[in-house]
Parts: C-alpha cells; sequence; structure tokens
C-alpha cells in the first residue's frame, strides 16, 4: 500500500521510463520497490531519489515516522521514535536527520504565493538604549508571509544586513515567486520591488 502511494506521487501521470519513455512497467515480485519497463526492460527503483533510498526498513515505518513527527509541532525524539515503530535507536535517528534535511531543501525551494505582507522583525533579548530600527546587539531579519485571508499560508524569513533596497530585493526575490502581490508599510527598502515585476 504504502509502494503503491509512493508510485503515484512518483509518476502522478502514470509510469514514463526514463531510458525509452514508454508508459508501461511491472513490478517485480523479488525485488517490490522495482519497477521494470514493459518495453526495453529498463530497471526504475521506486525509492530512488528519496530519503527512502537503499533503506531497509520497511516503507509503512517511514510513512508511520513522517506522520508521527508532523503531528505534534514539537516534532518526536529519536528514542520515543524507536520505541513506537520498534526500532534500533540508531535506525530511527538516522531516519528523523533524512526527512529533516528533506523539509529543509524543500523549505529552501519554496516561493511564497498570492498576495505577500512583508516587514521587518528584530529578534534578541531586551536591551537598555533604543529600541526597533537602530537598536543595538539585535538581528533584523525580513519576513514575508503569504496573506490567506483569516490565516496566514507558509512564511519565510531572512536576515538582513542593512534597510537598502537592494538587500530587502535580494531576500525578496529569493522567496517570493515573480509577479505576486507584495504588501509593505512602504519603506523606501521596497520602492525598488515594483520594477522588478511585484
Amino acid at each position: 500500500m504504502c509502494a503503491k502511494a509512493l508510485e503515484r506521487m512518483r509518476w502522478p501521470d502514470g509510469f514514463v521510463c526514463p531510458r525509452c519513455e514508454f508508459d508501461r512497467a511491472y513490478s517485480l515480485e523479488t525485488r517490490p520497490r522495482l519497477r521494470q519497463c514493459a518495453r526495453c526492460g529498463h530497471q526504475v527503483s521506486l525509492t530512488n531519489g528519496t530519503v527512502f533510498h537503499r533503506t531497509r526498513t520497511p516503507l509503512v515505518k517511514w510513512f508511520w515516522a513522517i506522520y508521527l513527527m508532523s503531528r505534534d509541532k514539537g516534532g518526536i525524539s529519536a528514542r520515543r521514535l524507536s520505541k513506537e515503530l520498534e526500532l534500533r535507536y540508531e535506525t530511527a535517528w538516522l531516519m528523523l536527520q533524512k526527512l529533516r534535511k528533506a523539509m529543509a531543501d524543500r523549505d529552501r525551494r519554496y516561493q511564497l504565493q498570492g498576495l505577500i505582507e512583508a516587514d521587518e522583525a528584530f529578534f534578541g533579548g531586551p536591551r537598555p538604549g533604543t529600541r526597533g530600527r537602530g537598536a543595538a546587539n539585535k538581528t533584523t531579519v525580513l519576513v514575508m508571509a503569504e496573506d490567506r485571508g483569516k490565516r496566514p499560508g507558509f512564511v519565510a524569513m531572512a536576515p538582513i544586513e542593512d534597510f537598502t533596497a537592494e538587500t530587502t530585493e535580494k531576500a525578496v526575490k529569493a522567496h517570493v515567486a515573480k509577479e505576486q502581490a507584495v504588501r509593505t508599510d512602504g519603506g523606501r527598502n521596497f520602492a525598488t520591488l515594483a520594477a522588478e515585476g511585484y
């Protein structure tokens, strides 16, 4: 069942052989994670290029790990995962590392879409003196969030060195898809975004 779900995700429009582009394949009885092209005989691993590649852990345990990791905002520890899924601690730890890396890689590539709210935020503990812009020992971060009405969508944050238009533009380009609407406070550092297609 997990293999079928993975197959649907991998080839949503049906199998296509990477060698001859034929659209039919067979599962191998002895190696259920392989698909063999019905025309040229080329074998394609269902898990190749995924976090499941070359794993000996059953796919059902991987799917459970993904569920357990994502159901709680605090995540799950390797020790607890190893007990829940009856895995060695080292196996559970490696699974979590691979899943976290895959999530981070996806986050880096994701581009915000729709109406985007953008503004600066300042991170760091309370200090005496100036507050907000110009505060000492604070990290300035450009925060961008998809506005989906009653609740926000995806959020991206980028540390910025200064409030120049060049720095702001670079951060927006890295996290917001082209031709999206960006709502700001009207600061000068956002002035060049319209010329860049936002």
